[in-house]
Parts: C-alpha cells; structure tokens; sequence
C-alpha cells in the first residue's frame, strides 16, 4: 500500500474550489441562511440583553430578574444552535468527501439528507460521549494518584505525574481521532456505516494524517488570526460610527434591537457576501484532504489486492 501523499491531500481542498465553484459557494450560502435564522431568533435577545446590561450600571445579572430571564433565554437558543450547526456541518462535509469521492454526483452541490449523513451524526453524537466517558474514567484515578502525592507533600511529583497524565491522554486523544479520521469519507463512500474499517485502513499511516491535521490547524491559525484583525477593525469602525465614537455604546444599545438592526443592515449585508465564499471555501479545504487521502488507500489497497 502506497503512503499517503501530504502535498496532494493539502491541495485537494483548494481544487475542489477551483473545479466547483459554484458548490462551494452554496455550501457557505445553507452556513449563511443558519447564521440569518440563528440571528432572527437570537439577535433580538442578544441586544436586549446588552442594552439591559448597559442600562443596569454594571449590577450583577442576578439582582436583576429580567436580566437572568433572558440570560437562560439565550442558554436555550444556544442549545438549539448548536444542533442545527452540527446538522448543517455534517451535511456540507458529506457534499466535500462526496465532491472528492464521487465528482458525478453533482446534483444539489453534492448535498443530501440519507444514510451517510445519519450516520456520521451518529457517529460524531456517540464519540463525544465516549470522549467524555474515557475522561472522567482517566480524571478518576488520576486525581486520587496526585492528591495522595500531595497529601504526602510530595508536590513535585504530584506536578510530575500530572503533566505525565495529561500528556499521555492527550497524545492518545490525537491518535485514535487520526485512526478513525477516514470514518465520514467511507461513509460518503459507501452509503453505510464504518467504523473499525478506519482503524485497519489507517495501520501506519497515522504519521501523514498526522502532518496533514497540523498543517490544516496552521492554516486555520493564520487565518482566525487575520480574519480576527480585520473583523475587530470593520466592527469597531461601524460601532464607532453609529455610536457617534467608540466611547458611547450605551446610548446605542439604549435604543432597542430595532434602530440597530437597521443601522447594521448595510454592514451585514457586504459580510454576507464576503462570508459565503469564504465560509464555503474554508469547509472545503479543511474535509477535502481526508477524502482525498481515503481515496488514494483505498485505490492503493484495490491496487494491491488484485495485482
């Protein structure tokens, strides 16, 4: 079986953009329409909740009844978020393994609602509350370990065999993701539910899936950080603009969500346009990769079997 080719998997996600554009652009314009139905719902609490922040002089959210109402009012509108976000995520990088594994299937910008996607939900459901299981079993024992040592006064090593812990659960965390990282394209792939097939597929090629992991948290650093610059110099400029100077934001918020939407609608709308491609492009670079290197184990693999 050939090894997995670093370069070539880094690469994917940018000639996914070159050869789809148009997909890509509808996968950031269904992240765009939840950002546009999670500010409907949420937009109006959120700047109600300022603007009762702003008008309370700095009293504590619980002094304030009103204030802790919409505070659990937005706890819920969280949770709800965070399932739709997850739904929606799991369909767009279906559409990125399914562009990388099946180019054909190009209908609806390569998105569906089937098995493969219910699967993977399944999947990514039962592995965050394995995670959490596997870490209270370590945090358990762990904790007892180090407060003996404490109790002992021996703090250095109670420090020691901490950091030793946490080391070890973390470089263990990293590599059982990267031995079932391939588990959404076989999925894609396959139209039926994967699992220990990752772990085989990936015997001794955790190194490159590895390299490619870093490499896309890099990417994504350098551009959180940029991206973070510039989104912090348009909000402040448009805030300070509204706001008649970035040292009167109350009076502003004072006005209710209304005025503020309207005075925003400008500004949302150009981050709109900018967004979609962007948040697009960005999906696809970061799950083209992990199709394109289970594509090319699983044609080494035919490779091998039939040579």
């Amino acid at each position: 079986m050939n090894d997995i080719s670093v370069g070539a998997c880094l690469g994917e996600g940018f000639s996914l953009i070159r050869r789809r554009p148009l997909s890509v652009l509808s996968w950031g314009g269904v992240q765009l329409l939840l950002t546009a139905i999670t500010w409907s719902l949420y937009g109006p609490v959120y700047m109600g909740f300022i603007g009762r922040m702003a008008a309370s002089g700095g009293k504590p959210p619980g002094q304030d009844p009103a204030l802790l109402a919409q505070m659990m009012q937005m706890q819920g509108l969280g949770l709800l978020v965070g399932i739709a976000g997850l739904a929606v995520s799991i369909v767009i990088y279906c559409a990125v393994f399914r562009a990388v594994l099946h180019p054909e299937q190009s209908r609806f910008a390569y998105m569906r609602l089937g098995m493969a996607e219910l699967f993977l939900g399944v999947f990514a459901i039962a592995g965050y509350i394995a995670f959490v299981i596997a870490l209270f079993i370590v945090m358990i024992p762990s904790a007892i370990v180090v407060g003996i040592l404490v109790g002992t006064h021996n703090t250095a090593a109670a420090v020691i065999v901490g950091l030793l812990i946490g080391i070890a659960a973390f470089v263990a965390s990293i590599y059982i993701g990267l031995r079932f990282s391939l588990v959404g394209p076989m999925m894609v792939q396959d139209n039926s539910f994967k699992l220990t097939e990752s772990w085989t597929l990936t015997r001794g090629k955790v190194g490159s899936l590895f390299a490619i992991a870093i490499c896309l948290i890099l990417l994504i650093l350098v551009f959180e950080i940029v991206f973070g610059v510039l989104l912090f110099a348009v909000g402040a400029a448009a805030l300070g603009s509204m706001a008649g100077g970035l040292s009167n934001p109350a009076a502003l918020f004072a006005n209710g969500p209304g005025p503020i939407l309207s005075k925003l609608a400008p500004v949302l709308v150009i981050g709109a346009v900018l967004l979609a491609p962007v948040s697009g492009g960005l999906m696809a670079i970061m799950g083209a990769p992990w199709a394109r290197a289970y594509r090319d184990l699983n044609q080494s693999d035919l490779k091998d079997t039939f040579a």
